[in-house]
């Protein structure tokens, strides 16, 4: 309980100038993520190696209904990827920031504008490297796929990961 304790102090200490405002601000915003809500079961595939990958993700309200926590656990035996993520919408910069918290160590900063009809990206700050982004792509109310991008140059985005979810 204390690690997790800590991990959401991190999470939220992270969030540079993001505006985590109470929830009747935010959930025009983050009423656009609610189809997320819940648990998912991924399968994917590093396209490099072709080795396959599987994995779960919850995704929950919490702060009073200001952030959208996901929790994301690699289950197969090629990949150990765990992460939590924080994610809310900065009313000063307009757009979402999300906080992520993984297993390697260090605490990743992205920011996304939203949705952009069915497709949502995660972009890395800057101090980020390499540059990474998450490409969400909502397929129906109950699958949605992500995407995990690297760009070694800053400009040019290749798939590192895929994974189709479906909810559980």
């Amino acid at each position: 309980m204390f690690n997790s304790m800590v991990v959401a102090l991190l999470l939220l200490s992270t969030l540079s100038g993001a505006a985590l405002t109470p929830a009747n601000a935010s959930d025009a915003h983050l009423g656009t993520m609610m189809f997320l809500t819940g648990s998912w079961r991924c399968d994917g595939v590093f396209p490099a190696s072709g080795k396959t990958i599987s994995s779960t993700m919850t995704f929950g309200l919490d702060m009073g209904g200001a952030a959208l926590v996901k929790h994301h656990d690699d289950t197969s035996s090629q990949a150990s990827y765990h992460a939590i993520e924080l994610w809310a919408y900065d009313t000063a910069e307009k757009r979402f920031s999300a906080a992520v918290q993984d297993n390697s160590g260090g605490v990743r900063e992205f920011t996304s504008p939203g949705w952009v009809g069915s497709t949502l990206v995660w972009t890395s700050a800057s101090s980020v490297k390499p540059l990474q982004q998450f490409a969400y792509k909502k397929r129906t109310m109950d699958v949605f796929s992500v995407d995990w991008r690297v760009s070694r140059d800053g400009s040019n985005y290749v798939v590192g990961d895929t994974l189709n979810c479906k909810r559980s």
